[in-house]
């Protein structure tokens, strides 16, 4: 047995059961041998968009991600992807080969740990043929433990030897190491009552560690213990998406209405999130409230920024659990006019007037929303547009993906690619802007070749929405900031994809019926306006 077939057996073993790739020569007999154990492989046509798909596919469905490159050129594209899945906490296994060891020259040749580290990840050298199978195992188990990704490195001439040491084959049982869930003193719980007890007008913010650990419903009866209003950070969004009493977004994509509720809470209980700057706005979002931070890994200061006033270390539901049970059940702000308060807060402004009489984006969206049903998943991307799309109320936790940690447009195709891999049954509706759509657009004939359930949805503002706007604040030129307006509709169907054009919203309901009943690949090529500013933009760019 060669190495490259018995470094397949220890993926399958670790439970690989789809990868994304684009081959090479160091990758490409191994990419074989996993084929032939039975793993789904879908090629991709750029190496960034490999691991980005294998990063939504594990955010969304909570599979071991798993993404192929070859060595040098395969692994510094990827250089974008891997500080967003570092600081998403996603974990994904790369194999990326690396350059053979018995040449004193090789084209592709590069010290390829040092790109990896500096991104966050870690990157495992496996150059000793007796350390290979118990270091694969130790990747998987660090990947899962860290929940972030590591690169692995195995020369392809090492790869295509013989491997004679059939010993320890079978996998170590992986194991990922558990939070003390019970590490909250009793004097803890009194003092968080007390705060609680204290509180006018608490709220509850939940983050995806509340998702992981299966802890909505906890959540959900502390903040009815409490008298808690309920929100979420932007990766959890539509986790309380059926509850009253909910404010949907925390942070910069919060509507504007409820910035205003936020403003007003003197205390707010994290709980299973990182308190992440943009979730408060850099502390404007509640800048009068005690913040209490309950997580696995509770931090004072996070970003730079003091974020938390009390840190209680617990695993999300049995940290929730415990302060409900000694809490005495109050109203606090759940009355009945804060219901409708909260319910108005969620509510869509009827946008339509532009300066252009081009579409509106909040009028897009807004008919999108009555438009897209629940059963559907929702990818949002970054840019401009992403603020738009997350004004979007209906869609569950499980039916919403957005990953926007290192702040990098054109992975919306991507992430959609990973979604639909991972719920093949699933319609999947990707918003996306055209600045970020052209980033990897060749990744149409990857959903073409693959018949992909994806409708992508283009708003198309002609340029880099967000560049279009700071510029204009500053009285500066829009040299490299508008190119006109790329016909989508026809650059899909120059892929072999369902190409439409939307520029009456009175007609979208029709297209979404046609492309239901059609289900295949469909662009929407949506021209809105470039004269409209996000709610986000013109607060941090006034003009």
């Amino acid at each position: 047995m060669q190495r490259f077939e018995v470094i397949a057996d220890l993926f399958c073993q670790n439970g690989v059961e789809t990868c994304f790739a684009l081959l090479g020569d160091a990758n490409m007999h191994w990419a074989g041998a996993m084929h032939e154990r039975g793993v789904e492989f879908i090629y991709t046509r750029h190496e960034h968009a490999a691991v980005a798909a294998a990063a939504a596919y594990t955010r969304s469905s909570g599979k071991m991600g798993c993404a192929s490159v070859t060595c040098g050129p395969g692994l510094t594209q990827i250089m974008t992807i891997l500080p967003i899945a570092v600081r998403a906490n996603i974990p994904i296994v790369i194999f990326a080969g690396e350059a053979p060891m018995g040449r004193p020259w090789y084209n592709q040749m590069i010290d390829q740990a040092p790109f990896v580290q500096a991104c966050g990840a870690k990157y495992f050298a496996l150059h000793d043929p007796d350390t290979i199978v118990p270091q694969i195992n130790d990747a998987f188990r660090y990947a899962t433990d860290s929940k972030s990704p590591v690169v692995i490195g195995v020369p392809f001439d090492l790869q295509k030897q013989l491997h004679n040491n059939h010993e320890n084959l079978i996998l170590c049982e992986n194991v990922a190491s558990e939070p003390d869930s019970h590490s909250i003193s009793a004097n803890e719980i009194a003092f968080v009552a007390e705060k609680i007890a204290a509180a006018s007008r608490p709220i509850i913010i939940a983050g995806l560690g509340v998702v992981n650990a299966g802890a909505k419903q906890a959540c959900i009866e502390l903040a009815e213990q409490s008298g808690a209003l309920l929100a979420t950070t932007l990766p959890a969004k539509g986790l309380f998406h059926d509850q009253p009493f909910c404010l949907g977004v925390a942070g910069g994509y919060a509507s504007e209405k409820a910035k205003v509720i936020f403003a007003k809470s003197d205390l707010v209980i994290g709980i299973g999130t990182r308190l992440a700057s943009h979730s408060f706005e850099g502390g404007q979002l509640t800048p009068n409230a005690f913040v209490v931070h309950l997580d696995v890994a509770p931090q004072t200061y996070v970003q730079g920024r003091h974020a938390a006033d009390l840190l209680i270390k617990a695993d999300a539901k049995y940290g929730a659990n415990a302060l409900s049970a000694v809490l005495d059940r109050k109203m606090g702000w759940r009355t009945p006019t804060m219901k409708q308060v909260t319910s108005d807060a969620l509510v869509l402004p009827d946008d339509s007037i532009t300066p252009d009489g081009l579409l509106h984006p909040m009028a897009v969206i807004k008919q999108l929303a009555d438009t897209i049903p629940a059963t559907c998943h929702v990818v949002n991307t970054s840019g401009h547009c992403a603020y738009y799309a997350a004004q979007m109320n209906k869609h569950p936790q499980s039916h919403f993906t957005v990953i926007r940690e290192f702040g990098a447009i054109g992975n919306g195709t991507s992430f959609a690619i990973g979604v639909a891999t991972a719920f093949p049954n699933r319609q999947v509706v990707l918003i996306d802007g055209d600045g970020s759509f052209l980033m990897n657009v060749q990744e149409l004939e990857t959903i073409k070749r693959h018949n992909l359930n994806i409708l992508i949805i283009c708003l198309n503002d002609g340029g880099y929405g967000s560049e279009i706007h700071k510029l204009r604040a500053d009285n500066a030129s829009l040299a490299g900031s508008l190119f006109g307006r790329t016909d989508f509709a026809a650059l899909a169907e120059g892929f072999g994809i369902s190409g439409k054009r939307l520029t009456n919203l009175a007609n979208m309901r029709d297209l979404f019926t046609e492309y239901q009943h059609g289900s295949t690949p469909t662009v929407w090529d949506v021209p809105i306006s470039d004269r409209v500013a996000s709610p986000v933009m013109k607060k941090a760019h006034p003009a």
